[in-house]
């Protein structure tokens, strides 16, 4: 199994996303991660999908998607990319020292401190996915209250 970025240009109309969805789930393949958002075009979002399957599944999934009719393009993102995520952790700061501690952490991590209460902080931080998951395993040893991820946005780079 390998994880797939996928990157869809779709026409923004109610439905689209069910239609792209069930799609994935009638072949029994389960999606990692899923953003949307408009683009630059108007009438137009961009989906970012990652899906862990063969090589054969995602030959399945790019002939399927590029058969429905709300699919302008629709490529598999590979190489020289950009892939970003966005995490929001609620940390347990149950002193100063702790607090302290885990600004420290953070800092090198480059996150920010969306919130801060005597007890807590909100911490936000757009990386790559796998930094971030080293960052929310360092902050479980604080004690982790919530923790939201907003899916991978990847876009590919142009050539020099």
């Amino acid at each position: 199994m390998q994880r797939h970025i996928i990157s869809l240009l779709v026409e923004d109309n109610p439905g689209v996303l069910a239609r792209i969805s069930g799609m994935f789930t009638r072949r029994g393949i389960n999606i990692t991660s899923l953003t949307v958002s408009p683009c630059e075009k108007a009438g137009l979002s961009r989906m970012t999908v990652v899906i862990d399957g063969s090589e054969r599944e995602l030959e399945q999934v790019r002939k399927q998607l590029n058969n429905l009719v709300e699919v302008l393009h629709a490529k598999e993102l590979r190489g020289d990319c950009v892939v970003r995520d966005l995490c929001l952790l609620h940390v347990a700061a149950k002193n100063a020292e702790q607090r302290a501690e885990i600004m420290q952490i953070a800092s090198s991590y480059g996150a920010k401190v969306a919130d801060a209460t005597l007890n807590s902080l909100i911490l936000e931080l757009a990386d790559e996915p796998q930094k971030i998951d080293r960052f929310v395993e360092l902050m479980r040893h604080f004690g982790i209250k919530q923790l939201f991820r907003s899916g991978i946005c990847a876009i590919a780079r142009e050539k020099i």
